[in-house]
This record gives C-alpha cells, sequence and structure tokens, in this order.
C-alpha cells in the first residue's frame, strides 16, 4: 500500500502541481489547505481528502498530520516563518512523520540577506539540522513563474517592464517544481539530508526573456528595465491580481535586488529535474507558450490594447508607502 501524502500549501504554485502528480499516480494525498477554494474542490474530485485548517495552529496541525508518513512542507509567503517552522517540527516529530520535503530558498545559501523571510528560512535549516528528522530541503531560485504579470504588456504593447538589470536566471516551471517535489515524496531515502537546486535549462537575461515573448507572440517585444520605485508603483497596481501585500513587497524588493546583483545565476544550471524525474526541464519558450495561450490578454486587438495603455499610464499614479514604511514589515 502507498503511503498516504500529506501536502501544506496545496492551492499554491508547487503544491498543488506536486499533489496533482501524486494523485495521478495513485498515493493517497491529504492536502491542507485554509478554505474549500477552486484549487482544492479540483484535487478532491481527483481524489485527495481535503483538511482544512491554518499552519499556524498546533491542534490543527498536528491532527493533520495523523495518518501520513510523508510532507511536503511550504510555509506560506506570510510573517513567522521561522516559529511556524519550528512547531512544525514539533508536530512532526510527535507524530513520526518518515519524510519531509522543505520548500527552502536558493538565496538563504549565502551570507544575511535583506529579506526577513530568506534569513528565517536559513534559520529554519538549523532547526531542521537539530530535529533528528528525515529532511530533504528544496532550494530553487527565482520561479518563472514570476515573470508573467508582464503577459498583458508584452503581448499588447510589446513591452516587458521589469527591474532584473544585468542578472540572469535559469528559471523553472511550477510544473517541474510540482515534479520533483512528487518524486521526492515518493522516494525520499536517497536524497535524505540533502539540499536539491532544481533549476530550468539555461540562464537568460531580461532581454533574452523578451526576445523568447517575440518568437512566440509573433510580435515584437523589448525588455524595459525598470527602477525600483517603479517597480513598487507595479507591485501595488496588481497586487491583488498577483496576492501580494505590503509583507511580501518588501521582501521582493530585496529579491529584485539580488536579482540584479546575478545572484540567482550563481552556479549556473543542475540536472536534478532530469535525474529526479527522467525529463528534461522546460525551456523558457515552452513555459512562455504556456502562459501566453492560456493568457486572457493573447488576443490582440484594439480594446485589449486600450487596456493595457490605461494600466500603463496609470502606474506612475500608483500611491505607495515609503520605503521606511515598507521597512517595517521586513522585520
Amino acid at each position: 500500500m502507498k503511503e498516504k501524502i500529506l501536502i501544506t500549501s496545496a492551492t499554491g504554485k508547487t503544491g498543488f502541481q506536486a499533489a496533482t502528480h501524486l494523485l495521478n499516480d495513485g498515493y493517497p494525498v491529504k492536502i491542507y489547505v485554509r478554505s474549500r477554494n477552486t484549487r482544492a474542490l479540483e484535487l478532491e474530485k481527483a481524489g485527495a481528502e481535503i483538511y482544512l485548517g491554518d499552519l499556524t495552529d498546533y491542534a490543527q496541525l498536528s491532527e493533520a498530520l495523523k495518518d501520513t508518513t510523508r510532507v511536503y512542507y511550504c510555509h506560506p509567503f506570510v510573517p513567522g516563518l521561522f516559529e511556524n517552522t519550528k512547531m512544525f517540527i514539533r508536530c512532526a516529530r510527535e507524530n513520526n512523520i518518515e519524510a519531509i520535503v522543505n520548500m527552502g530558498q536558493w538565496l538563504a545559501e549565502f551570507d544575511e540577506q535583506g529579506s526577513i523571510h530568506t534569513n528565517d528560512i536559513k534559520a529554519s535549516y538549523h532547526e531542521y539540522e537539530q530535529s533528528g528528522l528525515n529532511v530533504i530541503q528544496l532550494i530553487p531560485g527565482f520561479f518563472a513563474d514570476n515573470t508573467f504579470f508582464v503577459t498583458e504588456f508584452a503581448n499588447q504593447l510589446g513591452l516587458m517592464p521589469l527591474p532584473f538589470g544585468k542578472g540572469k536566471n535559469p528559471a523553472i516551471s511550477n510544473e517541474d517544481l510540482g515534479l520533483v517535489i512528487a518524486a521526492l515524496l515518493k522516494n525520499p531515502k536517497p536524497y535524505i539530508g540533502k539540499r536539491l537546486r532544481p533549476t530550468g535549462p539555461k540562464s537568460l537575461s531580461g532581454r533574452e526573456m523578451a526576445a523568447i515573448f517575440s518568437k512566440v507572440t509573433g510580435n515584437k517585444v523589448r525588455y524595459f528595465d525598470i527602477p525600483e520605485w517603479m517597480f513598487l508603483k507595479a507591485a501595488f497596481f496588481f497586487a491583488k491580481e498577483m496576492g501580494l501585500d505590503n509583507f511580501s513587497i518588501s521582501q521582493v524588493r530585496h529579491y529584485m535586488k539580488e536579482y540584479q546583483h546575478n545572484s540567482f545565476d550563481i552556479d549556473g544550471t543542475t540536472n536534478i529535474v532530469k535525474e529526479l524525474t527522467g525529463k528534461e526541464p522546460d525551456d523558457f519558450e515552452r513555459i512562455v507558450r504556456r502562459y501566453v495561450n492560456n493568457s486572457p490578454y493573447r488576443i490582440r486587438n484594439f480594446s485589449n490594447w486600450f487596456q493595457a495603455m490605461k494600466k500603463m499610464l496609470a502606474l506612475p499614479l500608483q500611491a505607495i508607502p515609503t520605503i521606511q514604511e515598507l521597512e517595517k514589515y521586513n522585520q
């Protein structure tokens, strides 16, 4: 009989993909979610058991872990990661969890970072190491998905406004991350105690990404490097659509600085995706085609162009907190 697996943050970018792959492979899956939203119901229809709870609640988390043997732990992009991870470790030990795949972060491999979220991840590694639990640390860099909030501007205006500077990134797809997580949960033993950094097949600059957008859409797309103030205005303008808030924006601000310093390209690419899944990682062109084909902005016409232009012109007018005010969320 296959082991029952708990997937936390199961409606997020990676949890949903991992749960889907495990269910497709016949594994019993319990998903830990805050609400029965569309994605949760989709997983339930595919055979998942839903557990409604809050990752900050010890009793709920402990109850969810009962009758499971392996866990994907992905703390949401909210404050409190370090304390909540310590609580999860306690629950996992009490429930004799056999193996854990933890979502870490590439930037946490470096010295003290500007982001408190990253520093909490780094501190949590020590807690895992001291816990006696069987843990695999997954430490991806900047997801390809994070690039696609500019899809509307790329399709309609031929512009890709992003604050990447001259940095490069071997961007990985959510789909490949889900496959990697599922593979590790199915066969964790060879990777216990390791830190694994899955990547895409090639590091690309912003201009190289724009060239691929041009190829996919059939229209010229130009990379436009934007300053921090414009990025922050865009982040707050699209906050609801992108699921961002003051805390997450305060963290992403620091990630963009690391991107510009080329931190995401240090050590280049890896073969983790191929090793674990047997397939080559999705290249950026394939990822772009997936997003463009599913985008409500894929059809280029005057109405869509006009709406995109209105948004572009509205960005400079977006009210944003000062850097000092924003940094209060980074403490």
